[in-house]
């Protein structure tokens, strides 16, 4: 919490309506660039996920995987490829200013969310993280700065940030 607290005195700006994070300020542009790197890394893996058909991943519970968790788990993988590039291409558009870039940043960002509470769902009801806690927990370390950008997209879209940046 005093992390989200420091990035956002340190990037933010006074207006008539209280203050508002700054899109452009060097805390904003540095989780922009996590985000780009945090997803690039979910190109990588779920590629390699549908190419290597036997990947133990994400680690299993002691009974290991269900098929139906192994198909749901092939579907957000599938799903998760595609938002992963989409994220890269907001991050794209985002350094150049592009008009659409933060709407397509909001839409990756609830994605990225909606994933990682859906997955993290699955893993804890399916006994995963029994005896692989530490591993778990460094799916979600990387994740605390995503988590924070969107927070800060929330609360760009409720103060109208989007319109006043032109973007």
């Amino acid at each position: 919490m005093l992390i989200i607290l420091v990035i956002l005195k340190r990037g933010t700006s006074m207006n008539k309506r209280g203050i508002v994070p700054n899109p452009n300020s060097l805390w904003m542009k540095f989780l922009v660039v996590w985000y780009g790197i945090y997803q690039a890394s979910h190109v990588i893996v779920n590629l390699l996920y549908f190419l290597i058909p036997d990947i133990s991943f994400p680690p299993p519970p002691p009974d290991d995987w269900s098929p139906q968790i192994v198909h749901f788990f092939t579907g957000m993988a599938a799903t998760d490829l595609i938002n992963a590039v989409l994220t890269l291409v907001f991050v794209y558009g985002y350094f150049k200013k592009a008009r659409w870039s933060m709407w397509l940043g909001t839409l990756t960002l609830t994605i990225s969310m909606y994933a990682a509470i859906v997955f993290t769902y699955g893993t804890i009801a399916s006994g995963a993280w029994t005896g692989n806690l530490y591993g778990y927990l460094w799916f979600y370390i990387p994740f605390v700065p995503v988590v924070i950008l969107f927070v800060v997209f929330s609360i760009w879209g409720v103060h109208g940030k989007f319109l006043d940046n032109n973007a």
